[in-house]
């Protein structure tokens, strides 16, 4: 492997482009050039090369070292699964096979339990709040609106916090998952926290929208006491506004909004978990919401994909729902 990366990267140096292109690699960035001075002895002088070329000349030698190291020669016609079913899915964790699992949890894998989802016509919530007198459906998780009102959101978080909804099959099965020792993360999009509910401990969980497990100041971002804030909006009918000690400005639980980053540990978990699972399940999403939706083509194209959702869901990265 070693020999072939060097391989490459001698002939982007004969164009000239080479350490323009590299030093964008971490494992070869500018702290670590002096490992690589007998090569850099044979290189000629860089010329100016587009931004667009030496892009492409360092994804070039990326795309060649991450291709053989995570898809080996010879794997990308063999067979995933005994046959393309539950049944096959089942095959594969009864032999063995599948032991890193992960699964992604939409909004339909909490609908039984009595929280609705989001865009299903007729019932999903972005259909039924017509009593918070919103601009648009959305803007009850934007967060521009919530400085000007936050009174709408703060009446759905009552409705929804931990505690009044019972985790689903859906939970319990990953759940299970976990107790066998088969299940590596389980991401979900879901803020009703039932996956701790139903007993997966915090490491476990990537809440990637957030969840009421916190809380913290819109202007200041300074952390606050989550167990205040559910005390003040359950306490106050949802009408209360919880402040921050530091600034005086409003807190609200840690939810990703719109306008708002995901965490942090989302984007370094998914980065680290998709190339090592050996099955994925997507279970109870429309795959519509990016970048969540983008996650099932992280896995290898060699990792079985199962999908369980109650329609046809829209064309993610060559996945076909």
């Amino acid at each position: 492997m070693l020999t072939r990366f060097f391989s490459a990267a001698g002939r982007t140096a004969r164009v000239g482009s080479n350490r323009s292109g590299l030093h964008r690699d971490p494992r070869l960035c500018a702290q670590n050039w002096s490992r690589f001075r007998h090569f850099r002895a044979f290189q000629p002088k860089p010329r100016r090369r587009s931004p667009l070329l030496r892009r492409n000349a360092a994804g070039t030698i990326r795309n060649m070292h991450q291709t053989e190291d995570i898809i080996p020669y010879g794997e990308f016609n063999t067979k995933a699964l005994s046959s393309f079913d539950l049944e096959g899915i089942a095959e594969k964790i009864r032999s063995g096979e599948a032991v890193k699992i992960v699964t992604m949890l939409g909004a339909g894998a909490s609908v039984s339990a009595g929280i609705p989802d989001f865009r299903s016509p007729g019932t999903g919530l972005y259909d039924n709040l017509q009593k918070y007198n919103l601009p648009f459906p959305e803007a009850i998780f934007d967060l521009g609106f919530f400085r000007h009102d936050p009174s709408a959101f703060n009446l759905l978080a009552k409705e929804l916090y931990p505690g009044v909804f019972k985790p689903t099959p859906a939970h319990y099965f990953v759940k299970l998952l976990h107790t066998k020792g088969l299940l590596l993360r389980c991401f979900t999009q879901n803020i009703d926290s039932l996956e701790s509910a139903a007993g997966l401990p915090p490491e476990a969980i990537v809440a990637a929208h957030g969840n009421f497990d916190g809380a913290h100041c819109i202007e200041c971002n300074a952390r606050a006491d989550p167990d205040t804030v559910r005390e003040v909006l359950l306490n106050s009918g949802g009408v209360g506004e919880p402040r921050c000690a530091v600034c005086g400005g409003l807190v609200k639980p840690d939810i990703v909004f719109f306008g708002e980053s995901l965490p942090d540990r989302f984007f370094a978990l998914a980065k680290y978990d998709f190339p090592r699972a050996d099955m994925l399940m997507v279970m109870g999403t429309s795959l519509k919401v990016h970048p969540f939706a983008g996650l099932v083509g992280k896995v290898l194209r060699t990792t079985p994909r199962l999908l369980i959702n109650r329609e046809k869901v829209r064309t993610v990265s060559g996945v076909y729902g």
